[in-house]
Protein backbone atom coordinates (compact mmCIF):
# COMPACT_ATOMS: atom_id res chain seq x y z
CA UNK A 1 0.00 0.00 0.00
CA UNK A 2 0.92 3.90 -0.76
CA UNK A 3 2.85 4.80 2.66
CA UNK A 4 0.89 8.21 2.19
CA UNK A 5 4.02 10.59 3.84
CA UNK A 6 2.34 13.65 6.19
CA UNK A 7 4.25 16.45 3.92
CA UNK A 8 5.86 17.11 1.35
CA UNK A 9 9.15 16.40 1.26
CA UNK A 10 11.22 19.79 -0.10
CA UNK A 11 8.24 22.63 1.81
CA UNK A 12 6.64 20.73 4.18
CA UNK A 13 3.00 21.18 3.25
CA UNK A 14 0.85 18.94 5.24
CA UNK A 15 -0.50 16.32 2.95
CA UNK A 16 -3.08 14.17 4.78
CA UNK A 17 -4.77 11.12 3.34
CA UNK A 18 -7.49 12.77 0.98
CA UNK A 19 -5.41 15.73 0.04
CA UNK A 20 -5.70 16.07 -3.45
CA UNK A 21 -2.55 18.11 -4.38
CA UNK A 22 -0.12 15.25 -2.96
CA UNK A 23 2.32 14.05 -5.40
CA UNK A 24 4.29 11.03 -6.10
CA UNK A 25 6.89 9.07 -7.92
CA UNK A 26 6.95 5.64 -8.16
CA UNK A 27 8.81 5.34 -4.83
CA UNK A 28 6.03 7.53 -3.14
CA UNK A 29 8.83 10.25 -2.79
CA UNK A 30 6.21 12.91 -1.95
CA UNK A 31 5.85 16.75 -2.80
CA UNK A 32 3.02 19.11 -2.59
CA UNK A 33 1.60 20.02 -6.54
CA UNK A 34 3.63 23.56 -6.17
CA UNK A 35 6.96 21.94 -5.65
CA UNK A 36 6.11 19.45 -7.92
CA UNK A 37 5.56 21.97 -10.41
CA UNK A 38 8.40 23.93 -9.90
CA UNK A 39 10.71 20.78 -10.08
CA UNK A 40 8.89 20.11 -13.94
CA UNK A 41 7.18 17.25 -12.12
CA UNK A 42 9.87 15.20 -12.01
CA UNK A 43 10.93 13.89 -8.50
CA UNK A 44 14.49 15.39 -7.03
CA UNK A 45 15.51 12.26 -5.31
CA UNK A 46 15.30 9.74 -8.08
CA UNK A 47 14.22 11.57 -11.37
CA UNK A 48 10.96 9.82 -12.11
CA UNK A 49 7.44 11.43 -13.01
CA UNK A 50 5.71 12.95 -10.43
CA UNK A 51 2.19 12.15 -10.39
CA UNK A 52 -1.11 12.88 -8.68
CA UNK A 53 -1.00 10.48 -5.20
CA UNK A 54 -4.85 8.81 -4.89
CA UNK A 55 -6.76 9.40 -1.70
CA UNK A 56 -7.66 7.03 1.27
CA UNK A 57 -10.34 7.93 3.54
CA UNK A 58 -13.31 6.23 5.33
CA UNK A 59 -12.92 2.34 6.34
CA UNK A 60 -10.05 2.07 4.13
CA UNK A 61 -7.93 4.38 5.93
CA UNK A 62 -8.32 3.23 9.23
CA UNK A 63 -7.57 -0.51 8.46
CA UNK A 64 -4.64 0.66 6.39
CA UNK A 65 -3.28 4.22 8.05
CA UNK A 66 -0.59 6.56 7.17
CA UNK A 67 2.98 5.53 7.53
CA UNK A 68 3.79 7.96 10.11
CA UNK A 69 0.84 6.98 12.21
CA UNK A 70 1.65 3.45 11.33
CA UNK A 71 4.91 3.27 12.85
CA UNK A 72 3.92 3.00 16.58
CA UNK A 73 3.16 -0.66 15.46
CA UNK A 74 6.21 -1.21 14.27
CA UNK A 75 8.65 0.55 17.27
CA UNK A 76 6.49 -1.14 20.17
CA UNK A 77 6.38 -5.07 21.37
CA UNK A 78 3.06 -6.35 21.80
CA UNK A 79 4.22 -9.71 23.20
CA UNK A 80 6.75 -9.39 25.92
CA UNK A 81 7.24 -5.86 25.89
CA UNK A 82 9.21 -6.13 29.06
CA UNK A 83 11.79 -7.04 26.92
CA UNK A 84 11.55 -3.98 24.68
CA UNK A 85 14.68 -1.27 25.38
CA UNK A 86 13.53 2.44 25.47
CA UNK A 87 16.49 4.36 26.21
CA UNK A 88 18.67 5.56 23.13
CA UNK A 89 21.79 4.63 24.81
CA UNK A 90 20.94 1.14 25.26
CA UNK A 91 20.75 1.03 21.65
CA UNK A 92 23.72 2.96 20.49
CA UNK A 93 25.72 0.68 22.98
CA UNK A 94 24.40 -2.08 21.66
CA UNK A 95 25.19 -0.92 17.71
CA UNK A 96 28.46 0.38 18.48
CA UNK A 97 29.87 -3.34 19.84
CA UNK A 98 28.53 -4.80 16.34
CA UNK A 99 30.28 -4.87 12.98
CA UNK A 100 27.65 -6.73 10.30
CA UNK A 101 23.89 -5.91 9.70
CA UNK A 102 21.29 -6.80 7.62
CA UNK A 103 20.04 -4.02 4.94
CA UNK A 104 16.17 -5.23 3.71
CA UNK A 105 13.74 -3.60 1.34
CA UNK A 106 11.57 -4.20 -1.59
CA UNK A 107 11.72 -4.17 -5.19
CA UNK A 108 8.06 -4.13 -6.20
CA UNK A 109 6.72 -7.61 -5.16
CA UNK A 110 10.69 -8.78 -4.66
CA UNK A 111 12.56 -8.72 -1.17
CA UNK A 112 15.95 -8.15 -1.05
CA UNK A 113 18.11 -8.37 1.76
CA UNK A 114 22.16 -8.05 1.93
CA UNK A 115 24.41 -8.10 5.03
CA UNK A 116 26.70 -4.96 5.29
CA UNK A 117 29.72 -3.52 7.44
CA UNK A 118 28.42 -0.26 9.21
CA UNK A 119 29.11 2.20 11.90
CA UNK A 120 27.11 4.63 14.16
CA UNK A 121 27.79 8.17 13.74
CA UNK A 122 26.22 9.91 16.66
CA UNK A 123 22.32 9.78 15.50
CA UNK A 124 22.82 8.16 11.98
CA UNK A 125 23.90 4.59 10.44
CA UNK A 126 26.18 4.79 8.19
CA UNK A 127 26.24 2.05 5.29
CA UNK A 128 29.13 1.44 2.23
CA UNK A 129 29.14 -0.77 -1.05
CA UNK A 130 29.57 -0.79 -4.70
CA UNK A 131 27.64 1.96 -6.77
CA UNK A 132 27.05 -1.10 -8.83
CA UNK A 133 24.84 -2.78 -5.89
CA UNK A 134 21.21 -3.48 -6.58
CA UNK A 135 20.02 -3.02 -3.09
CA UNK A 136 21.60 -0.10 -2.49
CA UNK A 137 20.61 1.27 -5.94
CA UNK A 138 17.11 0.78 -4.98
CA UNK A 139 17.44 2.17 -1.13
CA UNK A 140 19.51 5.52 -2.62
CA UNK A 141 16.26 5.81 -4.94
CA UNK A 142 14.46 6.17 -2.10
CA UNK A 143 13.02 2.36 -1.18
CA UNK A 144 11.82 2.27 2.41
CA UNK A 145 13.95 0.08 4.21
CA UNK A 146 14.61 -1.91 7.08
CA UNK A 147 18.61 -2.68 9.05
CA UNK A 148 18.96 -4.83 11.40
CA UNK A 149 21.62 -5.93 13.72
CA UNK A 150 21.57 -9.11 16.31
CA UNK A 151 23.70 -11.25 18.74
CA UNK A 152 23.09 -14.12 19.97
CA UNK A 153 24.58 -14.02 23.62
CA UNK A 154 23.33 -17.72 25.10
CA UNK A 155 22.20 -20.77 24.14
CA UNK A 156 19.22 -21.06 26.66
CA UNK A 157 18.67 -25.13 27.50
CA UNK A 158 15.01 -25.80 29.79
CA UNK A 159 13.50 -28.57 30.55
CA UNK A 160 12.03 -29.15 26.93
CA UNK A 161 12.78 -28.44 24.19
CA UNK A 162 9.54 -26.23 23.86
CA UNK A 163 10.61 -24.16 26.98
CA UNK A 164 14.45 -23.51 25.64
CA UNK A 165 15.58 -20.31 24.13
CA UNK A 166 17.92 -17.87 23.56
CA UNK A 167 19.78 -14.80 24.98
CA UNK A 168 20.14 -12.11 22.44
CA UNK A 169 19.81 -8.54 21.46
CA UNK A 170 18.05 -7.30 18.56
CA UNK A 171 17.58 -3.89 16.61
CA UNK A 172 15.59 -2.56 14.03
CA UNK A 173 15.99 0.80 12.39
CA UNK A 174 13.19 1.70 9.80
CA UNK A 175 13.28 4.44 7.13
CA UNK A 176 14.93 5.76 3.79
CA UNK A 177 18.28 6.42 3.88
CA UNK A 178 19.72 9.48 2.12
CA UNK A 179 23.07 9.19 -0.19
CA UNK A 180 26.02 10.91 1.23
CA UNK A 181 26.69 13.94 -1.18
CA UNK A 182 30.37 13.31 -3.10
CA UNK A 183 31.83 15.77 -1.39
CA UNK A 184 30.94 14.49 2.28
CA UNK A 185 31.84 10.59 0.93
CA UNK A 186 35.85 10.14 1.68
CA UNK A 187 34.62 11.59 5.35
CA UNK A 188 32.45 9.19 5.63
CA UNK A 189 34.32 6.19 4.21
CA UNK A 190 37.17 7.36 6.88
CA UNK A 191 35.03 7.22 9.57
CA UNK A 192 33.22 3.53 8.78
CA UNK A 193 37.03 2.99 8.96
CA UNK A 194 37.86 4.02 11.69
CA UNK A 195 34.78 2.33 13.34
CA UNK A 196 35.79 -0.91 12.26
CA UNK A 197 39.44 -1.21 12.47
CA UNK A 198 40.80 2.06 14.44
CA UNK A 199 43.51 3.57 13.47
CA UNK A 200 44.18 1.72 10.48
CA UNK A 201 43.38 5.00 8.35
CA UNK A 202 46.45 6.36 9.76
CA UNK A 203 48.41 3.25 8.56
CA UNK A 204 47.50 3.31 4.98
CA UNK A 205 46.19 6.81 4.54
CA UNK A 206 42.30 7.23 3.69
CA UNK A 207 40.32 6.85 0.00
CA UNK A 208 41.71 7.36 -2.89
CA UNK A 209 39.25 9.54 -5.49
CA UNK A 210 38.61 6.71 -7.63
CA UNK A 211 37.47 4.33 -4.76
CA UNK A 212 35.62 7.04 -3.53
CA UNK A 213 33.70 7.78 -6.57
CA UNK A 214 33.44 3.15 -7.00
CA UNK A 215 31.66 3.39 -3.57
CA UNK A 216 28.00 4.57 -2.80
CA UNK A 217 27.77 5.71 0.62
CA UNK A 218 23.85 6.00 2.90
CA UNK A 219 22.68 7.21 5.86
CA UNK A 220 19.97 5.90 7.88
CA UNK A 221 19.12 8.63 10.73
CA UNK A 222 17.78 7.23 14.00
CA UNK A 223 14.79 9.35 15.32
CA UNK A 224 11.93 8.68 17.97
CA UNK A 225 10.17 6.72 16.18
CA UNK A 226 12.06 4.48 13.67
CA UNK A 227 13.46 1.77 15.92
CA UNK A 228 12.61 -1.15 18.44
CA UNK A 229 15.40 -3.01 20.72
CA UNK A 230 14.36 -6.41 22.14
CA UNK A 231 16.68 -8.38 24.75
CA UNK A 232 16.49 -11.62 26.66
CA UNK A 233 18.77 -12.30 29.33
CA UNK A 234 18.96 -14.84 32.48
CA UNK A 235 18.45 -18.49 33.11
CA UNK A 236 15.54 -20.60 31.78
CA UNK A 237 12.17 -20.18 33.49
CA UNK A 238 11.90 -22.02 36.54
CA UNK A 239 9.60 -25.14 35.62
CA UNK A 240 6.27 -25.49 38.19
CA UNK A 241 7.07 -29.66 38.82
CA UNK A 242 10.46 -30.76 39.66
CA UNK A 243 12.40 -32.02 36.34
CA UNK A 244 15.55 -34.68 36.38
CA UNK A 245 17.33 -33.12 33.39
CA UNK A 246 20.25 -30.39 33.27
CA UNK A 247 18.91 -26.77 32.48
CA UNK A 248 20.97 -23.41 32.29
CA UNK A 249 22.74 -21.28 29.68
CA UNK A 250 25.42 -22.03 27.47
CA UNK A 251 27.36 -18.24 26.50
CA UNK A 252 28.13 -17.65 23.29
CA UNK A 253 30.66 -14.44 22.61
CA UNK A 254 32.45 -13.78 19.30
CA UNK A 255 36.15 -13.81 19.79
CA UNK A 256 39.42 -12.84 17.46
CA UNK A 257 41.99 -15.30 16.57
CA UNK A 258 45.47 -14.79 15.94
CA UNK A 259 45.89 -12.97 12.96
CA UNK A 260 47.24 -14.52 9.64
CA UNK A 261 49.83 -12.56 7.53
CA UNK A 262 48.85 -12.81 3.93
CA UNK A 263 51.93 -13.77 1.77
CA UNK A 264 52.71 -10.55 0.46
CA UNK A 265 52.50 -9.05 3.44
CA UNK A 266 55.05 -6.19 4.79
CA UNK A 267 56.22 -5.32 8.22
CA UNK A 268 54.94 -6.72 11.75
CA UNK A 269 51.51 -6.85 12.59
CA UNK A 270 50.14 -2.83 13.01
CA UNK A 271 48.78 -1.71 15.85
CA UNK A 272 45.19 -1.45 14.41
CA UNK A 273 45.23 -5.11 14.24
CA UNK A 274 46.82 -6.05 17.71
CA UNK A 275 44.36 -3.50 19.63
CA UNK A 276 41.40 -5.39 17.35
CA UNK A 277 42.38 -8.37 18.51
CA UNK A 278 43.09 -7.57 22.03
CA UNK A 279 39.65 -6.01 22.53
CA UNK A 280 38.35 -9.26 21.08
CA UNK A 281 40.06 -12.25 23.42
CA UNK A 282 38.60 -13.76 25.87
CA UNK A 283 39.58 -12.95 29.04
Amino acid sequence: MLDLRAQCERCGTALPPDAENARICSFECTFCAVCAAESEHACPNCGGQLQPRPTRVGEALRRNPPEHERASRTTRLTRMAERQATERAELYDFLDSQLVGTLATVDGTDPWTVPLLYARDGDRILLHGSTGAGTLRQVAAGAAAAFCVTAMDGLVVAESTFESSANYRSAVVRGRLTTIAMDDRRTTLDILSERLLPGRNAEVGGSTRKQVAATVALALEITDDNWLMKTRTGEPGQPAEPVDVWCGVVPLTITAGAPVEAPWSVGPVPASVRAFVAARRPE
